[in-house]
């Protein structure tokens, strides 16, 4: 039985004392990653053992998070399942396959596939619901810094820098006091938006060449398929963030980016993000997918480029009409 979960149903869950497995989304970013490793330092307090997973490598600049651990999943004989802004067992990429072994769920998307217990606050970040987690068992003062810059890096990168409109005054607030427990807020910034490797600054690049407009320039895309990615040395980490490259163009509505899997070739990664009131995690409902208005994602399946990029235009230029039309009656 699936069932919802109250922030204090979940912490005495959470009290108990077990081996955990802790699972992130694919292409982690640093939300899932955040609260990830936040959780397994509250667990780590509680006096459980704990590891993260996710079928995908983390971004090296990433390392003030995981501490350079390894995410690559091994069974270990694990108690407890636990899943951090997975919207959906898609999301689970690769490792979809432990669904079934997960006993709670921590997330935040008012679109999403419920899979096991949960416990959800649709607040602008995952990392929100960590620290009111924390809060609840009463051991704020008890964790270390590496917590705080785990939750502050996970509330500014699904807020672009505070800047999105999922952002509330309870974010800011929580922000704050965040921030007032010592953290350097302006260096976890930078790496999270201004540092770039060479790979990353070459696939925004192919990004701007290779991106494709629809809808009188109203839906921008780029697909990254795995010939593309070998041919200019890109790897998955360094496309984690193209869509809002195509996002920023003027007159873009909705963005998109598919990126070909490497180990299945008919799977594609698919981002959406929305410049205007269009609910994009409808279009990604309709592959199985989920997120939030304005921010969503699913895996599409198809045997080609050309079949995958059809699929996505098809729902999508729909979503876009709907507005259109919804502006010129309204």
């Amino acid at each position: 039985m699936i069932k919802e979960l109250s922030i204090k149903e979940l912490a005495e869950k959470i009290k108990e004392q077990k081996y955990t497995l802790i699972l992130c989304h694919k292409n982690p970013d640093p939300d899932t990653l955040g609260s990830a490793f936040a959780l397994r330092d509250i667990l780590a307090l509680l006096g459980s053992c704990a590891k993260v997973a996710s079928c995908d490598t983390a971004q090296k600049k990433f390392d003030f998070i995981t501490e350079g651990v390894s995410l690559e999943y091994q069974e270990n004989g694990y108690e407890r399942y636990i899943a951090v802004d997975v919207a959906s067992p898609t999301q689970l990429g690769e490792l979809s396959f432990l669904a079934d072994k997960v006993n709670l769920t921590i997330d935040h998307h008012k679109m999403c596939v419920r899979f096991s217990e949960y416990y959800e606050n649709f607040c602008a970040s995952c990392a929100e619901n960590i620290y009111l987690l924390a809060s609840e068992l009463g051991i704020l003062d008890k964790l270390p810094i590496h917590f705080y810059n785990c939750l502050y890096a996970g509330m500014s990168a699904d807020t672009g820098g505070f800047r999105f409109s999922n952002v509330t005054p309870d974010t800011m607030t929580l922000a704050s006091q965040i921030i007032a427990k010592g953290i350097d807020h302006a260096e976890i910034n930078r790496v999270i938006f201004e540092s770039k490797s060479l790979e990353e600054i070459k696939a925004q690049r192919l990004t701007y060449e290779k991106m494709q407009m629809f809808c009188d320039g109203a839906l921008s895309l780029i697909v990254f398929t795995n010939r593309m990615k070998e041919e200019n040395g890109i790897s998955d980490a360094d496309i984690g963030d193209v869509v809002n490259a195509v996002r920023s163009v003027e007159g873009v509505l909705v963005a998109l980016s598919l990126k070909q899997s490497s180990k299945d070739e008919k799977k594609y990664s698919l981002s959406s993000r929305a410049n205007a009131d269009i609910d994009v995690s409808k279009g990604c409902m309709e592959f199985g997918g989920g997120g939030h208005v304005r921010a969503a994602g699913a895996t599409v399946i198809a045997d080609s480029e050309e079949e995958a990029t059809n699929m996505v235009v098809s729902v999508f230029s729909h979503l876009i009409d709907e507005y259109k039309k919804g502006i010129k009656n309204g």
